[in-house]
């Protein structure tokens, strides 16, 4: 998908809270069942990063959040990426064409790139990548995962006999090869992809359309979160788990024998060099550990134990503390705050398929109290749904916080219903995403609105809960930066949003349809220079289907024994920027002799 994240921002696009902590933690970095390097065997080629999420699977059809997409970033690479103006320009691709009216987009890969495994990158490995990211994957025996990525592309493609395919085997639970050749559906799949992906050369793939997509540049990138693998790797029944065979300039040592450690070693034959024309990557190894508590990340950090360390905005107090007592030694790094946090109501249920309920809850929410308890000054009280640079900014139809309407809407719930206005949160397995829900409770709760935590789970699972069980309300940060391609997938007739807006009344929802209707066709003309979004956007927030909390960047607290670390050079001349959607340049960062 692209850009999904439960509560961190681009740092998870698609990414999961990882909200505030309240309180300093004393305990070091062995308190989060990661083990330390030993620091007599650790030089200033090993690296250690410390991300707030557990591991989660690598494959075309997993959901990790925004620290697993920076892990996986290390090991698998896009075709196009973001560059520090935030546009999308190629990458593994040398260039990508459209033509058609937008309906035909030609990719052309740089020759001469090699997977870990020795493959190279080529039409036909990547023509592999992209079946899998729509689901075509099921060859390899592994059964459908309609999820995230896959989804996010078959709105673009047509591929007939997909839908029922997915229900047929979904519904009997079976897969494989010999299964797949008795299904009619799987025939007619066949002869779809074929039409809708070509090879014209060794290094050239045409990919058609069904319908136009100005910015599908942005397709092949959404936030880190389409990586391209090794067919091999593909196909096997570890694919994202312990393998992800990959172009990247780091290599799997370990994966996912222990959640909270990832090892990676150098790639010696990656394909990028410096501007100096240097072999990258620098390091020999980096490690990604897993500490959950945001002060035990700044206690590492502060002990040498570690040389980067991921935070979201929402760990405000412990962003303060690295500014104010590591000052010297640490140097805080904040991406552009270019992401905005929104809850998603799940409109085919009580009580949000009620308008009174999605108003009270939105006249509830004192959105510059959360930003100043949470981020302590590192995040902006969003005005709302959207950022400002955002296709779907608007100010039209924005609820404000003004508890005496959250009172009097919640009386007019019961009094409609003759039930009290409560409900669950969800929240992932870390501190601060407990801290940020207890946060949001109370104030629900000053209003008359009852609420209660669910049982905490990794940010990959609440992402997937969300669609499969329908909770009550999500809190996704899939509006970011200038493309709107992430937030579309949430707001048109694909299966990733909750809300019953896009169906009629007739069969659960609580619109006419209408709504996902103008989505589905401005996304076929809204482009960088022409927003024909932003009329739909309105209409989604005046009715409360979405609402916005706060808008926020990733920050990186980066020892000063580090150096590399930043905005780098592109191969095609332009640079990377330097902290985005959890991804950073892992090929130029090294620790100083």
């Amino acid at each position: 998908m692209n850009q999904t994240s439960t509560k961190s921002g681009l740092f998870r696009k698609v990414s999961i809270g990882l909200g505030l902590a309240l309180a300093v933690s004393t305990v070091g970095i062995s308190g989060s069942n990661a083990k330390s390097v030993p620091q007599a065997k650790r030089t200033a080629k090993d690296i250690i990063v410390l991300i707030g999420e557990k591991d989660a699977g690598w494959c075309t059809q997993d959901s990790p959040g925004g620290g697993q997409i920076g892990a996986s970033g290390a090991v698998l690479e896009t075709l196009t990426i973001m560059n520090n103006r935030g546009d999308i320009v190629p990458y593994l691709a040398q260039s990508v064409t459209p033509s058609n009216g937008n309906k035909t987009w030609t990719i052309k890969l740089r020759s001469g790139i090699k997977y870990h495994d020795n493959t190279p990158l080529d039409a036909d490995n990547v023509i592999a990548n992209m079946r899998s990211l729509v689901g075509i994957g099921l060859l390899y025996g592994s059964g459908p995962k309609p999820n995230l990525p896959s989804i996010a592309w078959q709105q673009s493609f047509d591929i007939p006999g997909y839908a029922g395919l997915v229900k047929m085997l979904t519904g009997l639970g079976k897969s494989g090869p010999a299964f797949l050749a008795t299904s009619a559906d799987y025939r007619k799949m066949l002869v779809g992809e074929k039409k809708a992906f070509v090879k014209i050369d060794n290094l050239t793939v045409q990919l058609n359309l069904a319908v136009p997509r100005p910015n599908m540049a942005y397709n092949l990138w959404s936030n880190g979160r389409v990586r391209l693998m090794s067919t091999a790797s593909l196909k096997s029944p570890t694919c994202g788990t312990t393998t992800a065979v990959g172009t990247g300039p780091f290599k799997i040592k370990s994966k996912g024998k222990d959640p909270f450690v990832t090892e990676l070693v150098k790639n010696p034959n990656y394909w990028r060099k410096d501007k100096a024309g240097k072999q990258l990557p620098y390091a020999n190894s980096v490690t990604f550990k897993v500490v959950q508590d945001a002060g035990q990340r700044v206690n590492a950090m502060s002990k040498g134990q570690a040389d980067i360390a991921l935070f979201g905005a929402t760990s405000g107090q412990q962003l303060n503390r690295v500014r104010d007592s590591l000052k010297g030694k640490v140097t805080l790094y904040e991406g552009p705050r270019d992401t905005n946090w929104a809850f998603h109501f799940n409109t085919f249920k009580a009580p949000f398929n009620n308008l009174l309920a999605r108003e009270a809850f939105a006249y509830a929410l004192d959105r510059a109290t959360f930003a100043k308890i949470a981020c302590k000054g590192n995040c902006e009280a969003a005005i709302a749904m959207a950022p400002k640079m955002h296709p779907y900014f608007s100010k039209k139809g924005a609820i404000t916080f003004d508890l005496a309407k959250a009172k009097a809407k919640v009386k007019a719930y019961k009094a409609a219903t003759g039930k009290a206005l409560t409900f669950q949160m969800p929240i992932a397995d870390t501190v601060e995403s407990t801290n940020d829900a207890n946060l949001i409770c109370q104030m629900m709760k000053k209003a008359g609105i009852g609420c209660t935590l669910m049982a905490p789970i990794t940010s990959s699972a609440y992402i997937s809960r969300a669609f499969v069980f329908g909770q009550q309300v999500t809190w996704f940060n899939v509006m970011a930066g200038k493309y709107a391609e992430f937030a579309n997938l949430f707001s048109t007739t694909s299966d990733l949003e909750l809300s019953g807006y896009r169906l009629p009344k007739a069969v659960g929802g609580v619109g006419d349809g209408q709504l996902a209707a103008c989505f589905d066709k401005a996304w076929e003309t809204s482009s960088k220079t022409k927003n024909t979004l932003k009329k739909c956007a309105e209409e989604l927030q005046s009715k409360s289907y979405w609402t916005g909390v706060y808008s926020e960047g990733l920050f990186a607290a980066v020892s000063n024994k580090v150096t590399g670390f930043g905005e780098t050079v592109l191969p095609n001349g332009n640079r990377r920027a330097g902290l985005i959607a959890g991804n950073f340049d892992v090929a130029s960062v090294i620790g100083k002799k």
